[in-house]
């Protein structure tokens, strides 16, 4: 498959069934973390709803109670007046607290759908902001554009994440910061449940004779309904070589943990991880967690 189809497939596929974290409405039912509602039936209440999903999907790892999203994260006082871009912006939940800090915010989307709804969010909250649809791996941005870029669950969905990261790299100013988050590939969730579970006890390993990205991408995103076009894993030295390659000065790169524990069968029928001592889970979530977040400086 050539690249360009790839990218299309990709976009067609998000376009579809757009990441929202699985609100639904009392019409309009999601699955997974996905599922799309028609723009006209979107209002201030579904977007929080989003938040406060987030905020139970990350736990405490990302901002404390009662306090905007991502503060454990992001220093946003000093963004103040800064120019920010967000990539793969999706319904505009992250792009709310950089736009409330008082940054110049700028957000990109390969959908026309997250764009809209992405909009429409800001709208709804008297925010002002620019949301545009843009391939991450090409952007139309001048060099030294920004001084900060967000790139939250998506660098792993594209066909060519290292050109991505050095888009990145391009548009940030000199000293200019990025917050990514990534899939670890040194986590046990995807040892256990991706690689052991599906991969060997169920045959996925066979059935996809052992290409490890197509297995990822069946059991991750959009799981219930077939996963997704693509969905890669990477170890922290693997994304801190990219970064580096890239050209960044400083990349810090730490496993990071969103609560999750396998429900899938068997661990229905034998749920064991539910009777683990809660230090265990803790030393699991810090040292193999399911996800990866990354500090890099230009």
């Amino acid at each position: 498959m050539k690249e360009k189809n790839l990218n299309e497939e990709i976009r067609d596929w998000w376009e579809k069934h757009p990441f929202t974290l699985g609100v639904a409405t009392k019409d309009y039912k999601s699955s997974d973390l996905v599922g799309k509602i028609p723009l006209d039936k979107i209002d201030l209440e579904y977007f929080t709803e989003i938040e406060r999903k987030f905020r139970k999907h990350s736990g405490i790892g990302a901002q404390k109670e009662g306090e905007p999203l991502l503060t454990k994260l992001v220093d946003f006082s000093v963004l103040k007046g800064k120019k920010v871009l967000e990539i793969a912006t999706g319904p505009g939940v992250h792009l709310v607290p950089y736009a409330e800090a008082g940054a110049e915010v700028v957000a990109i989307d390969l959908t026309r759908y997250a764009v809209e709804q992405a909009t429409r969010n800001l709208k709804l909250r008297s925010l002002s902001g620019t949301v545009l649809q843009m391939d991450a791996q090409n952007m139309n941005f001048l060099n030294n554009s920004f001084d900060f870029v967000h790139a939250w669950g998506c660098l792993m969905h594209m066909p060519d994440t290292e050109k991505a990261i050095k888009e990145i790299y391009r548009v940030l100013r000199p000293d200019g910061g990025c917050l990514a988050y990534m899939y670890n590939r040194s986590s046990w969730p995807f040892w256990f449940n991706i690689i052991f579970l599906r991969g060997v006890l169920l045959l996925g390993l066979i059935r996809y004779r052992g290409h490890i990205d197509r297995l990822t991408s069946r059991y991750s995103d959009g799981a219930s309904l077939g996963g997704n076009v693509l969905a890669k894993f990477y170890t922290p030295k693997t994304v801190r070589r990219m970064f580096l390659s890239a050209g960044f000065s400083k990349v810090e790169v730490k496993p990071w943990d969103i609560g999750y524990e396998p429900r899938h069968w068997p661990m229905r029928r034998f749920p064991l991880f539910k009777y683990l001592p809660s230090f265990i889970k803790k030393y699991m979530s810090k040292n193999w967690g399911y996800g990866l977040i990354v500090n890099a400086q230009k």
